[in-house]
């Protein structure tokens, strides 16, 4: 009975996790701005929090996250290429949590950032204060770590696919806008030159006559 309860556990934990994965926040940072957001958390309870920036300039952003007194939890510089946008904790108190996203050193470029800020789940806690750690409960534990790895992964994979688009689409745009400038210079230095050949000659007629 104790087996199928904690299998019940799993199934339970999964899909939490599923129905998390499609829940994200996505919001534009002006340049020389912030953007922060909060979340009330249990003390004791874990938080993980996923971003990711999918558009502008160098996809780097300023991340910092504090506790209810305003104490930093961490603050760092995130680059897409040097670092996952990952970072978990437990909650040293209950309130509320806060996290900015913070464009100021950016004069010019907006950045888009997408990111998720999950809890811990109960049916999670309930395994974890067990008296003792089963070889079940290990399984739950690692399950539900593979299964946050998973969601993110996915997660940056699909990010970095609408950035590359994005970047293709404007690209491709650039090129297309050059062409008709060049076809446009062409075209009126072409003219120019003509109707100055037709000056020419009709200034050299006139002389002759």
């Amino acid at each position: 009975m104790n087996k199928t309860n904690q299998l019940i556990n799993i199934c339970i934990l999964v899909t939490l996790f599923l129905i998390g994965s499609s829940s994200a926040l996505t919001l534009q940072v002006e340049p020389k701005s912030q953007e922060c957001f909060y979340n009330f958390i249990e003390s004791g309870k874990t938080s993980l929090l996923l971003y990711q920036v999918i558009r502008g300039g160098l996809l780097d952003i300023n991340v910092k996250l504090t506790d209810p007194k305003g104490n930093t939890i961490f603050e760092r510089l995130h680059f897409d290429t040097q670092m996952k946008g990952k970072q978990s904790f437990t909650a040293g108190e209950s309130g509320a949590y806060k996290v900015c996203f913070n464009n100021e050193m950016s004069r010019f470029t907006a950045k888009v950032v997408t990111f998720t800020w999950a809890s811990e789940e109960e049916g999670v806690k309930e395994v974890a204060k067990g008296d003792s750690i089963t070889p079940m409960d290990q399984s739950v534990q690692k399950i539900e770590r593979v299964l946050q790895s998973v969601i993110h992964e996915q997660k940056k994979l699909r990010y970095r696919e609408q950035a590359n688009r994005d970047t293709s689409e404007s690209t491709n745009a650039r090129v297309v806008w050059w062409t008709i400038a060049e076809v446009i210079v062409l075209v009126v230095m072409g003219v120019g030159q003509i109707w100055y050949l037709r000056k020419w000659f009709d200034n050299k007629s006139t002389g002759r006559v």
